[in-house]
C-alpha cells in the first residue's frame, strides 16, 4: 500500500498513545528518529516539518513502530487502529518481540525522572571553585616560599 492509498494520519491517536506510554514530543521523537517538532505537528495535524504528505505518513509509521504498533496503526484506512486501545496486545506487537526496536521496553522510559537544564549562561557562576581553590593555593604557596627566603 502506498502513502496515498493509507489515508490520513490520525494525529489525535498518536497524542493519547504518547500520553498512554508517559512519553514527552520528546522522547517518542527520539524513539522515532524525528524532530520534536515534526511529532507535534503530526498530533496537531498540520503539515508543517514535512516534504510532503508522503513524507508526514511515514513519520507516522515510524511513531507507530517506535511505540511497539503495526506500521499503519495510525492511518485512517485502518479500522483496528481506531478499535484498540494503544496498550492492548490485539493489535500491537507483544513485549517480546520488541527486540527489534530502539528501547526494550517504554516503561523504562516513563519511570526516569525528568533531567533539568542547566541554568542560562547568565545565572552561572563564573569561575569553576576547584580553579579558585587551586589559584588560591598557588598564592598561598608563593607566599610561603618568599617568607621562606626571607628568613
Amino acid at each position: 500500500m502506498s502513502g496515498h492509498e493509507a489515508g490520513a494520519v490520525l494525529g489525535r491517536q498518536i497524542e493519547r498513545a504518547r500520553r498512554e506510554h508517559k512519553l514527552s514530543t520528546s522522547i517518542l521523537a527520539m524513539l522515532a528518529g524525528l524532530s520534536e517538532q515534526q511529532v507535534q505537528a503530526i498530533e496537531e495535524g498540520s503539515d508543517r516539518g514535512f516534504v510532503n504528505e508522503a513524507h508526514r505518513i511515514d513519520c507516522a509509521r515510524r511513531i507507530a513502530l517506535a511505540l511497539g504498533l503495526p506500521r499503519d496503526h495510525f492511518m485512517q484506512g485502518d479500522e483496528q487502529a481506531t478499535e484498540t486501545t494503544v496498550r492492548g496486545p490485539a493489535g500491537g506487537v507483544p513485549r517480546e518481540a520488541w527486540q527489534h526496536l530502539p528501547l526494550a521496553s517504554l516503561d523504562l522510559l516513563a519511570s526516569l525522572p525528568a533531567c533539568e537544564l542547566p541554568p542560562p549562561a547568565e545565572q552561572r557562576r563564573q569561575g569553576s571553585p576547584m580553579l579558585v581553590a587551586l589559584v588560591l593555593c598557588l598564592v598561598l604557596s608563593g607566599l610561603m616560599l618568599a617568607l621562606a627566603t626571607l628568613h
